[in-house]
């Protein structure tokens, strides 16, 4: 079997979640020692935005698009991986072996109650943004390695995570940020039927913006388990059950005069509206 081959049919949609993790670090490993670090990094986030764009509508069309112009996925910025806290150390140590270091840790403020491992592979020039609900008092300590217990109310990233399952394994993908023309991306989609939320930053050397979510539906079996446990409402389980969750997205870029940083209030912000619960 070939490297890419392990990678796309591995086992993510496991009831034990463990496992499939477990397995996963275990196919990194073999890949890496198959072809080499930066060529299984290429594999792995290949696979991963093929699965990314199999279960998202805006990306399948972008991407025939650009296949038109042999381009792929070239232009791609970074992509962003959600997770539980409760896997959070592991996924950090799988792209690790892949040959990504931690670069900055991203933090959108106490009120958001999440923040982000950045990492890197500067030889393949790949990025990777790690979201992971979080406290204010755990910005200060390595959380990338450190076991996160769990919280007693699940955030904007965890209850993803529990409706979808992690980036890694079932779910893929929360998004994949592209650089683009921004104002030309916009009317093409919308021509095609696909609509953008609200710019979340409009800077003349930064502009940002999701497409409309995909939604997404839910085992009824998760959801249960959420409301026994107290971790959602019974009115956000009719409505999870009726009408299903926000799911992935794309985002469409446009970088000026050499920025390459963030903006991180306004992100706070765009996730916030990404949370299944108030969109």
């Amino acid at each position: 079997m070939g490297a890419k081959e392990k990678w796309q049919t591995r086992p993510r949609d496991l009831i034990e979640q463990d496992q499939a993790l477990s397995r996963a670090l275990v196919l990194a490993e073999e890949i890496v020692h198959m072809v080499g670090q930066e060529a299984a990094a290429w594999i792995v986030l290949e696979c991963e935005r093929q699965y990314w764009q199999s279960r998202n509508t805006a990306a399948q069309m972008q991407k025939n698009r650009q296949d038109r112009l042999g381009m792929g996925w070239a232009n791609h910025d970074h992509h962003t991986f959600r997770s539980s806290r409760k896997h959070f150390a592991r996924l950090v140590r799988l792209f690790e072996i892949l040959g990504f270091h931690c670069r900055e840790r991203f933090y959108a403020g106490e009120e958001a109650g999440w923040g982000a491992q950045i990492m890197e592979n500067p030889k393949c020039r790949l990025v990777l943004f790690l979201d992971v609900d979080l406290q204010a008092n755990e910005i200060g300590f390595d959380f990338a390695h450190q076991a996160l217990n769990d919280l007693p109310k699940l955030g904007t990233i965890g209850l993803w995570c529990e409706l979808h399952g992690d980036s890694i394994l079932k779910a893929g993908m929360h998004h994949l940020e592209a650089q683009f023309m921004f104002e030309e991306l916009k009317k093409d989609l919308a021509i095609m039927g696909v609509g953008m939320m609200d710019p979340f930053s409009s800077f003349p050397y930064l502009k940002q913006a999701f497409t409309r979510g995909e939604v997404w539906q839910v085992e009824p079996r998760k959801i249960h388990q959420l409301v026994e446990a107290d971790k959602i409402s019974s009115e956000q389980a009719d409505k999870f059950l009726n009408y299903g969750a926000i799911g992935s997205h794309m985002e469409n870029l446009q970088r000026r005069e050499g920025y390459k940083g963030f903006n991180q209030k306004n992100v706070s912000v765009i996730i916030k509206k990404t949370d299944p619960r108030h969109s």
